[in-house]
Order: structure tokens, then sequence, then C-alpha cells
């Protein structure tokens, strides 16, 4: 299988590596670059009907496509001004039609139109301390969910950035994070996050009421060792990172493994997937994080 990377194949014997239910995808290509400048550490990606929006943070700005991966223009730069940058990490496309990006180094989530004109900002604050945001997720409502890298916790905030609730803190048990990262809505408006330490995923209602937990440790199918990127296809499967392992793996809403997507006719592997996307032609962008590139595949039916 050819997203089985050397650490999969060695960990498991080829008679269980052979009933792996897996999914093909078709490679359409990778951009590397904008404006001249390559990417260093793209970290996430979202996508709306027209554009791409990638986080590239070791340059300290979102780079914008369009889906064929025609470049289109950038914005932010280093900084701590309104509209710069430092080190940002996650980025997603509110139901407002604003773009929130997690600008990590400097604590807080900046909005911006689509055309990456700035709008607002709010520092991202709990217990009185400043935390540095991971992830952003703006899909319903007037709540900005926002993941912490020093508090381990999901806080939910207004746009305005009045703190509304929070949930978690460092632990194993359900409802505990350590490191919670990138984090995606299911259909039915549960969000779910990335737990990477804890190699899982978690389910919640929008109150931070515990639902689910997705995988645990290990390198078997529907297992993860490192999961870093997360997102939601129009059926409402859910696809995991691994970006130790190198693959990404697909579950149903209710936690079940279905299968392990594999590149169709490519002699090429996935390196560190982070950040996925899926789009309405239901093509798949993925970042891969220290290949610094973005691949773009389609989803085969």
């Amino acid at each position: 299988m050819v997203l089985l990377v050397v650490g999969w194949v060695l960990a498991v014997p080829q008679t269980i590596a052979a009933t792996v239910a897996t999914r093909d995808i078709e490679f359409i290509g990778e951009i590397t670059s904008a404006a001249s400048i390559p990417f260093s550490l793209p970290s996430d990606v979202a996508v709306d009907q027209q554009n791409v929006y990638i986080v590239d943070g070791g340059n300290h700005r979102v780079v914008v496509f369009d889906h064929s991966g025609k470049f289109r223009f950038t914005f932010g730069s280093e900084g701590d001004r309104s509209g710069q940058f430092n080190g940002p990490v996650g980025i997603d496309i509110g139901t407002d039609g604003r773009i929130y990006v997690a600008d990590t180094g400097n604590f807080r989530v900046q909005i911006f139109d689509l055309e990456g004109q700035h709008l607002n900002s709010f520092q991202v604050e709990s217990e009185g301390k400043p935390v540095r945001p991971i992830d952003v997720a703006a899909g319903g409502g007037n709540e900005v969910f926002v993941t912490g890298n020093n508090n381990h916790k999901v806080m939910v905030f207004t746009p305005d950035g009045q703190l509304l609730r929070e949930w978690g803190g460092s632990g194993l048990d359900q409802g505990r994070f350590r490191y919670p990262a990138t984090m995606a809505f299911l259909r039915d408006a549960r969000i779910a996050v990335v737990d990477i330490l804890n190699s899982r995923a978690q389910v919640f209602e929008r109150t931070g009421r515990f639902s689910i937990e997705i995988g645990e440790w290990g390198v078997l199918a529907g297992q993860f060792y490192r999961p870093k990127g997360i997102t939601v296809d129009r059926d409402g499967y859910i696809y995991i990172s691994d970006s130790y392992m190198n693959v990404i793996q697909v579950f149903s809403d209710t936690g079940r493994f279905l299968h392990l997507l594999r590149i169709s006719g490519e002699p090429r592997t996935l390196e560190t997937p982070a950040g996925l996307a899926i789009d309405d032609d239901n093509l798949l962008f993925v970042t891969e994080m220290l290949k610094n590139k973005v691949s773009i595949f389609r989803l085969v039916p």
C-alpha cells in the first residue's frame, strides 16, 4: 500500500497490513511556494468556493490560491501589529465569510475578510493568563472555538474576544487533553478535537459535554501515534492525519475506523501530513509540513 511508510510496514505483519481497508486517492499536484518564496512549515489549510488559504507559519503569512493551485495573493508578515503574525498555526473560514487565524506567537486570534484585509483581533486568555492558540474553528453561531497549547483546553469566545466557556485541562481522562490541536465541526454541529499526545481525537457537544473518543495509541488501523490534522467530508466522514505514521485514516461520525487513504498509481507517500481540508469538488488538500508543501488529491469514489 503506497501510503504505508516504513515505520508502519515494519510494525505491522504483512498478513495484517494486507487486510486493512483502503480507499484510493488520485494525486493532482502540489504547491511549494508563493510570490517566489518557498513555503516554510505550512501547518493548516482552509477552503471556500473560490480560494484555498494556507498557513505558511515559518514565513509568518497566509498564502491564497485558487482550487487549481494558481497563486492569487498573500497577506501578513512577521510582527505584532494588526495584520502581522508570529508563527501562525491554524486557520478557519467562518460561516460569517471571514478568515480566522490562530496567531500563535502573538497569543491572539486575528480576523480578516476573504481578500486578506484585517478586520479585528482578540487576545486569547484563560484565568487571566495569555494562551498560545493552536487552532480556531468558527463554524456556526456567534462563537469562536480555540485550542490552547499551554493550558490544554478548548476555549469558546465571542468574535470580539469575550470568553464564554472552556473545558479540558492537562490529563488522560476523557474530556482532558495533552496538547489539543486542530478541530473540525461535524455535520450535527458537534466539534472534534485532535488530542496529540493522548493519540486520539475527542468529540464534544458545543457545550463541552463529552460525546465520543476516536482512536488510541498504537500503529494499527484505527490507532494513532501523532495525530495532527482533521477535516470532515460532505458525507460526514472524519479524516485524521498522523504526522509520524505518514497516513490519513477515515472514520465514521461514531468513531468507527473505515479505511486508510492510498495514493493510486503514484510512487510517492505522504510525509508529515498535518492540516487537512476538503472542497465541494472532493479535492483533498494536505499540508506536508516538514516537506514544505501542500499536496492536492482527488477523492476517488
